[in-house]
């Protein structure tokens, strides 16, 4: 038996939400806050598109900003002016280990994950008195994990 939650694939703006990105493709992320997962507002195929729609989207939040990155090479990329691709994005989509990410929402431990702004999602876990920094990746899209 079908449920709404079902029907709602046919919505094209839900379901591209679940969809692997294609090379060439724009989208629009939230930049800040930073999240553990990757926000993404918009994804186009149009540079201009994105764009315009990354410009309406910061000027109508005050704490929130987005900004507007291409799936290329497998990852996600800063762009030039001109919408092409500059250099790796520190934004990407990370496949975080689920064990982490259970700890993570655990409210009965001490271990948190923390988003650097110049690298990977790491996990911190306080033991022997000392917080553990570790990373808590499963993949990188075939770069070695550090």
């Amino acid at each position: 038996m079908d449920t709404p939650t079902d029907f709602l694939f046919l919505n094209e703006r839900i379901s591209t939400n679940f969809n692997p990105f294609s090379e060439g493709e724009y989208l629009v992320i939230q930049t800040y806050p930073r999240e553990i997962g990757l926000r993404i507002s918009k994804r186009d195929f149009d540079y201009q598109s994105a764009k315009n729609y990354c410009e309406l989207e910061n000027m109508a939040h005050d704490y929130t900003s987005f900004g507007v990155r291409v799936f290329h090479e497998q990852k996600l990329w800063d762009i030039d002016f001109c919408g092409h691709p500059s250099n790796i994005s520190k934004q990407q989509d990370w496949k975080i280990s689920p064990e982490y990410l259970s700890a993570h929402s655990d409210s009965e431990t001490n271990e948190e994950i923390i988003v650097c702004s110049c690298s990977y999602p790491r996990f911190e876990e306080f033991a022997n008195d000392f917080w553990k920094l570790t990373t808590c990746l499963v993949d990188d899209k075939g770069r070695d994990v550090e």
